[in-house]
């Protein structure tokens, strides 16, 4: 071979018979081997058509082959391999090429050729292949085949596109969900059963990693991708979106409830202010001399004292308000008349744990059932504690404020994409303490003013709650990358109004000092009344428009200050509706604030910056936000209503994980292997076979020996029975029959497996503290217990009565209690 061969990086190391020279591939790939197919549906392939025909390509790419000498590759690029699989009707065999990072698989050498040469070229350019260029669109072969038994459209393909009004491939499925760059028809993909995908710490299947492969392989197409967003390989979303009787999940109820609601009604997952006890007779009202919140008694016309406030979680909320009516204004400060229980009618609400401390979450097993007037939102920290002692503060309350710049999303509903850019639509968004959901009327934080103060006077109709994607590589499509994309924000989306006439969007821009004559005009009180959500929003002024409205308004999540509640309860919680400040708020037309809480939760921000570990230091004011998965994250809570959650629950092992992954992969309808079921750390009761020991086993000093193993003739000479069992009274029918042993116990079914590793089914007897006494006992003289009652000194001599009443070892072993839930020796 001459010189240059070499120069080029070819190494060539031998021969293959006479005219054959074997070729080393480059390190460029992009296969991804989590793309690749399982069995049974497919099995490994010959990789020779492909080592021969790709080698000869490269080859013949760079002008340097010889006459009559022919190329072989060493080997596929890394992450590629071929498979197998046969046709439905065993006719024939399929021969696939997996590892592009689409998901997609390549059906023939030819197709596979360009993308070779385009990662042995150094990935420079622009990939023409079929997956991830822009191929020129060959002649349509049609094709005509007989319908499959059970088809779900079975109808001749001529008919299939002018049905629809759009193509249908051949097995009848759209390809309007995953559209690709090719200007034909897109090869249908079929993820076989058990193939592998994409995972998540837990195993659970990574649905996003899947759109991204998908928004790859559409790129440089006219399109992008649009889907639903269903993880029904996940336990967790499929326990949330169960159904009820009603034919509605449970997060979906949740969200209705939520919407059909005032906006002061504490929400599931939301952080409070809580007293504990109320006093009778009393309200919660703001001392007008010192500006404190104290018990003021109407019957004693005067102030009696702090409430002994601490922050807490909401865990749970009325679920009877068909009988009691909805939660409503009186609410906030009087307590009316239920029907039913304050752990029916109430708000269960929990003492919140630090959560910079993972071992001691005790403070959660302090919970309350309490009524909305014992409640006010976290905002109202600063004064509320207005004239306690900071040493008087409950712990938790400086624990809740370490959690005011932890974010999460709720509901993962829709992915939108067009490469590289991607969203993720959610419903709901947990931010600092509150819950803001798609329907919400947010407030926006001030803008930054060269003046000492700032005002809140715009809102936002939320619509649209939107992870962003941004600048989607191509190994964030790797399942094994941490990330999504090189970066991510979150945004909401809707429509904005403000209370300041100056900054309407018709005059913004223009000259504050001129002139203005021809003023905008404010937003008709009949859409103030059918816009925004919460009750009385009029109140708070006039209100304009922010924006075009032939077009939204988009902020970022760490611009939004929190919802905007209904004014009346604005009044009622800084005071305006007390009798005299009431009184002097009609008279001078004072409207309710949109930023009382301002400066509270600024602080708040601020002090979970420092005192929040999980996030790096900052410098100066800048703030650090704690994005998490799920709420439980964001608040680090251990339990949740007495149940173990999030990484603290001990139930979610991997072997736990998966099994529940083999249950819904067959709710899901899909094909699983016998072997699956041999869990070794699971229960017998949750996998096949029969229960017990083997028959024909013996119990020696605590542990079951089988027949054929070390020791078992000895032990079968001796005759010591193999459990201490209790004599067998004639009156008790039922303790006979548990000892009584039936002829299909003792018999082995063909076919059923029997879990012969079970060490330890009975304690051991060296633990016994009469085991001496005991170690070889007679067998006792059966009585029945009348006759035992009625001579009690009827008893043979170095008889132990003890022992005759004792209990059996072994009782009855129940699902949660292999092999008996009594234990002697652990008294």
């Amino acid at each position: 071979m001459p010189a240059t061969v070499r120069d080029r990086e070819w190494d060539i190391i031998g021969r293959k018979g006479e005219h054959w020279v074997k070729v080393h591939v480059n390190s460029f790939t992009d296969g991804d081997q989590s793309t690749w197919p399982g069995k049974p549906a497919y099995r490994p392939s010959s990789e020779e058509r492909y080592l021969i025909h790709l080698a000869n390509s490269w080859v013949k790419q760079q002008g340097l082959e010889e006459p009559g000498t022919e190329y072989h590759l060493d080997k596929l690029p890394d992450g590629y391999a071929t498979f197998e699989t046969d046709q439905r009707n065993g006719t024939q065999v399929y021969k696939r090429l997996f590892g592009h990072p689409s998901g997609r698989f390549y059906d023939s050498i030819v197709k596979f050729e360009p993308h070779f040469l385009w990662l042995m070229g150094g990935k420079r350019g622009q990939c023409e292949c079929v997956h991830c260029g822009r191929p020129k669109a060959g002649p349509v072969i049609r094709r005509t085949r007989l319908p499959v038994p059970g088809e779900r459209f079975p109808l001749p393909l001529e008919r299939r596109k002018g049905a629809t009004g759009f193509d249908m491939d051949a097995s009848g499925a759209s390809s309007r969900s995953t559209p690709t760059a090719m200007s034909g028809r897109p090869q249908r993909q079929i993820k076989a059963a058990g193939a592998p995908y994409s995972v998540d710490e837990e195993g659970n299947e990574d649905v996003y990693k899947d759109f991204l492969k998908k928004l790859l392989g559409a790129r440089g197409g006219t399109k992008g991708i649009e889907d639903d967003i269903h993880e029904v390989n996940s336990l967790d979303w499929r326990a949330e979106h169960s159904w009820n009787d009603y034919g509605v999940d449970l997060i979906q109820q949740n969200l209705t409830l939520i919407s059909n609601q005032h906006s002061f009604v504490p929400r599931v997952g939301e952080l409070v202010m809580l007293t504990p006890n109320f006093l009778d007779g009393h309200y919660l009202m703001l001392d007008p001399e010192t500006l404190e919140y104290k018990f003021y008694s109407f019957d004693e016309k005067r102030f009696n004292g702090f409430p002994a406030w601490r922050a807490g979680l909401i865990t749970a909320v009325p679920a009877a308000t068909a009988s009691d009516g909805p939660i409503d204004f009186p609410d906030i400060q009087t307590l009316p008349k239920k029907q039913l229980a304050l752990n029916t009618a109430g708000f269960r609400v929990e003492t919140f744990p630090d959560p910079n401390n993972e071992v001691d979450k005790t403070a959660s097993k302090q919970y309350r059932y309490v009524p909305l007037q014992n409640i006010r939102p976290l905002s109202h920290w600063q004064m509320l504690l207005r004239g306690i002692a900071r040493d008087r503060w409950h712990p938790s309350i400086e624990n809740a404020l370490t959690c005011m710049t932890s974010i999460s999303v709720l509901e993962k509903w829709w992915f939108k994409g067009d490469w590289p850019q991607a969203s993720i639509l959610c419903k709901g968004l947990y931010i600092g303490s509150e819950l803001i959901i798609v329907g919400d009327t947010v407030r926006i934080t001030p803008e930054p003013s060269t003046s000492k103060t700032k005002r809140c006077t715009d809102v936002m109709i939320v619509s649209d709650i939107r992870v962003n994607l941004v600048k989607v590589r191509p190994e964030d499509v790797l399942p094994d990358t941490p990330l999504l994309s090189a970066a991510t924000s979150i945004t909401l989306v809707g429509k904005a109004y403000t209370l300041d006439i100056r900054r309407d969007y018709q005059i913004q821009g223009k000259d504050p000092d001129a002139d203005m004559t021809d003023l905008p005009s404010p937003v008709p009180v009949e859409e103030v009344k059918t816009a925004f959500r919460p009750v009385g929003t009029g109140e708070y002024g006039t209100w304009y428009r922010l924006h075009d409205p032939r077009k939204g308004y988009e902020i970022s999540y760490d611009r939004v200050l929190g919802r905007l509640y209904e004014a009346a309860a604005v009044r009622l919680w800084t005071g305006q509706l007390q009798t005299k400040q009431h009184e002097e708020a009609e008279k001078l037309k004072i409207q309710p604030p949109l930023d009382f809480d301002l400066k509270a939760i600024e602080e708040g921000r601020r002090y979970a910056t420092q005192a929040d570990e999980r996030l790096e230091e900052m410098e100066d004011d800048q703030l650090g936000w704690f994005w998490a998965d799920t709420r439980a994250e964001a608040l680090d809570i251990q339990t949740i209503n007495g149940t173990e959650t999030g990484k603290y629950d001990d139930v979610r092992d991997a072997t736990t994980l998966e099994q529940w992954r083999t249950y819904l992969k067959i709710l899901n309808g899909q094909t699983v292997a016998p072997e699956v079921f041999k869990f070794k750390s699971a229960p017998q009761s949750q996998v096949g076979g029969r229960r017990g020991r083997k028959p024909g086993s013996k119990v020696v000093n605590g542990r079951v020996i089988y027949p054929g193993a070390e020791g078992y003739e000895e032990a079968a000479d001796e005759e010591i029975p193999d459990v201490w069992s209790t004599p067998r009274h004639k009156t008790s029918q039922l303790a006979g029959a548990g000892l009584v042993s039936t002829d299909d116990e003792d018999q082995d079914e063909e076919g059923v497996e029997t879990f012969e590793d079970a060490e330890e089914v009975l304690p051991s007897v060296e633990a016994r503290p009469d085991h001496a006494k005991h170690a070889a006992p007679r067998q006792p003289k059966v009585q029945s217990k009348a006759q035992i009652m009625a001579n009690p000194d009827d008893i043979e001599e170095g008889e132990d009565e003890e022992w005759l009443f004792q209990p059996p070892v072994v009782r009855g072993g129940t699902e949660e209690s292999e092999g008996g839930d009594y234990r002697p020796g652990a008294e």
